[in-house]
C-alpha cells in the first residue's frame, strides 16, 4: 500500500491475482482518465501579467541555442 497524502491511498495488486473482469475494468478506468484529460478544458491566455513577456523562456535547456539572452 502506498500512501499519497492524508486522504489518498493507493492499494496495488499485482495482475495475476485480479480477475480478468478486474483487469479490463482498471484498463478501462486508465483509458477514460486519459480521454478525460484529452478533452479538459485548455489553458487560455489570462489577462494577469507573470512580469516578463512571453517570447522569454523560463525554463530551458542549457544546449538549446539562442534560447538564453
Amino acid at each position: 500500500m502506498i500512501s499519497l497524502g492524508t486522504d489518498m491511498t493507493v492499494e496495488q495488486t499485482l495482475p495475476e491475482l485480479m480477475s480478468p473482469c478486474a483487469r479490463a475494468r482498471e484498463a478501462a478506468a486508465i483509458l477514460a482518465a486519459a480521454i478525460a484529460r484529452l478533452h479538459a478544458t485548455r489553458p487560455c491566455d489570462s489577462e494577469i501579467s507573470l512580469g516578463f513577456p512571453a517570447a522569454e523562456r523560463v525554463h530551458t535547456t542549457p544546449s538549446t541555442e539562442g534560447v538564453c539572452q
